[in-house]
């Protein structure tokens, strides 16, 4: 497959030259560069390299040139390839072009003269990165469909196997029960394969939307809010009276708030599309629990504090080592810790506990005496490999109903009348947990009562698969004393 083509378009060629030189120094050699200082030039390179089949990324064009300006050069590209990104560079905002080019000419962004490098480079690592994505997705539906046609040729052959074992039958009168029960047979089949053949299609179709979501549906509104952001931030400079200036930053922070928010709605989408698919292997390392619990919660003791939260690490002295997949596990207890966080009211606690359990019981082995703040690496302790490791995170003063709990792992769901603190979120943080959990061989489950909450990861301390295995932590970790 070919580099991915970037275009610059502008009318002063030391612009040119400098708008070329960061770009090679934000993409190095994982794109192809071209300049041209005219849109006439421009839309002659942008022929030839579309005769040579090259891909063409994004093309970023200044407005104001001599001749064809930069918004109309945008919109014949997106009318030549409208998979192609367009980012307009200028010194003059035009809300109007602005808008006429976002509807006609899918213009992904907007950038002011003089760019700020972060800005820039920002803005077309994310445009490279979002036609990649476009362009991967294209490709799997093409093969999803190939696949589909492929069925249904099968269908037309298993059409025409029975037509034909139907006129075989005819003209066969002293062999009429051996075709007729095998031409039965066939239909059974026929019938069989075709009921296969539509699950196929209804899954081929559900996931068709569920990535024309992601690419469009959730893309676009952050594309816009992001655009809706940069103008804001123009005009705020722009005007003087300070309560139209107060107005207008309550404006700019929601658009803000709300363009966050439908990030971590993809971020998680595609999460869950990533961990979906099983063809992953772990990355196994392993990790002495004594170190490592500690240094995942360390992050959340300020917090916590600032919300007059307490903090409490109870943990056995001398527990196993753990063989697991570092990533998956840390963040299934970062996002339990962060809800905690969330939902935890003030004067009240939060407390992680280990314990390790046989696989056949479900009560705790007998735990030693508590560890003490500062850790030093543990001896390892050999252990049968049926035992299990139980990690839990309660939080008191929060209490869920028992009919929630068969549904709070479930997409987009969220506890009726569970206003704490009047949080928001994606609805799909404790479905990918439990999604990590799982590919971890292990389980989560919920327990209720007596105002207290409480969420227990459980995990064999030895998956079944091979592993690369790393010892995790060779130096002493300081941590605070969370019991005070």
């Amino acid at each position: 497959m070919s580099k991915p083509t970037i275009i610059c378009v502008d009318d002063e060629p030391t612009v040119l030259e400098s708008l070329k030189i960061e770009l090679k120094q934000i993409l190095g050699d994982t794109c192809l560069i071209e300049t041209a200082e005219s849109a006439e030039e421009a839309l002659e390179l942008f022929d030839e390299l579309q005769t040579d089949q090259s891909e063409i990324a994004l093309v970023l064009a200044d407005h104001i040139m001599p001749g064809t300006r930069g918004d109309e050069l945008l919109k014949q590209i997106h009318t030549r390839s409208p998979e192609t990104f367009g980012i307009m560079v200028t010194g003059h905002a035009d809300l109007e072009v602005i808008g006429n080019l976002i509807r006609t000419a899918k213009l992904h962004c907007y950038i002011a003269k003089p760019w700020q490098s972060n800005d820039l480079r920002s803005t077309v690592l994310e445009a490279i990165q979002s036609y990649q994505q476009t362009r991967q997705l294209e490709a799997q539906n093409a093969a999803l469909q190939q696949t589909v046609q492929q069925l249904q040729n099968s269908i037309g052959e298993l059409r025409q196997s029975e037509e034909q074992l139907w006129r075989q039958v005819q003209q066969q009168e002293a062999l009429s029960r051996v075709y007729l029960a095998f031409a039965a047979q066939q239909s059974q089949l026929f019938q069989a394969t075709q009921t296969q053949i539509q699950g196929l299609e209804q899954s081929n179709q559900l996931k068709d939307d569920f990535l024309e979501a992601i690419s469009h549906e959730l893309r676009a509104p952050i594309s816009n809010i992001r655009m809706a952001t940069q103008m804001l931030e123009v005009r705020l400079r722009q005007l003087s009276n300070s309560d139209t200036l107060a107005q207008c930053d309550r404006y700019f922070q929601i658009l803000r708030t709300e363009c966050q928010r439908e990030a971590a709605l993809l971020t998680d989408m595609l999460d869950l599309l990533r961990l979906d698919n099983d063809n992953d292997p772990l990355n196994l390392s392993t990790i002495h629990l004594n170190l490592w619990l500690p240094h995942v919660a360390e992050p959340f003791i300020e917090r916590m504090r600032e919300r007059e939260q307490q903090l409490v690490i109870n943990l056995p002295a001398n527990l196993p080592t753990l063989t697991t997949d570092l990533a998956h596990l840390e963040r299934s207890l970062t996002e339990l810790l962060t809800n905690a966080w969330k939902y935890t009211p003030i004067h009240q606690t939060v407390t992680i506990t280990a314990q390790i359990v046989p696989s056949t019981s479900d009560r705790p082995l007998a735990a030693t005496a508590t560890a003490p703040s500062r850790l030093s690496i543990p001896p390892l302790v050999s252990m049968p490999p049926q035992l299990l490791v139980w990690i839990s995170i309660t939080n008191t003063g929060v209490e869920i109903p028992v009919e929630e709990h068969e549904r709070i792992f479930s997409y987009f769901y969220r506890i009726s009348n569970h206003n704490f603190w009047h949080q928001r979120g994606t609805g799909l943080g404790l479905a990918i947990v439990k999604k990590r959990v799982e590919k971890l061989r292990g389980s989560i489950g919920i327990t209720s009562q007596q105002g207290s909450t409480t969420f227990t990861i459980k995990l064999p301390l030895h998956p079944i698969e091979p592993s690369h295995s790393n010892d995790y932590y060779q130096n002493e970790l300081d941590l605070p004393d969370l019991s005070r």
